[in-house]
């Protein structure tokens, strides 16, 4: 218990900012798993009726979504169109 005394401040805080990392780094593995676990489970059970049966706007809202998703995807997988957009964007800045 001595030694622990003779600890200076920011000696303690190294060792509180080090365990705090690591319960986090725990943490977040341990969501992970619970995610991956729980995804399993409902894969194996089916959709309940209301589930099953979206309303006209929630599929619209997802389609529009999944959309806007692929549009971006396709604009920024050639690295040079991202320079030609961000040249469009300083030109039209200016």
């Amino acid at each position: 218990m001595i030694a622990l005394s003779s600890i200076e401040y920011p000696h303690w805080l190294i060792i509180a900012g080090a365990l705090l990392a690591a319960l986090g780094l725990v943490g977040l593995a341990l969501n992970r798993r619970v995610e991956e676990e729980s995804r399993e489970i409902a894969g194996d059970q089916e959709l309940s009726e209301p589930e099953a049966e979206l309303n006209q706007v929630e599929v619209y809202n997802q389609t529009a979504k999944m959309k806007r998703r692929d549009r971006w995807a396709e604009r920024f997988e050639d690295p040079s169109s991202l320079s030609k957009t961000r040249d469009r964007v300083r030109m039209s800045g200016t």
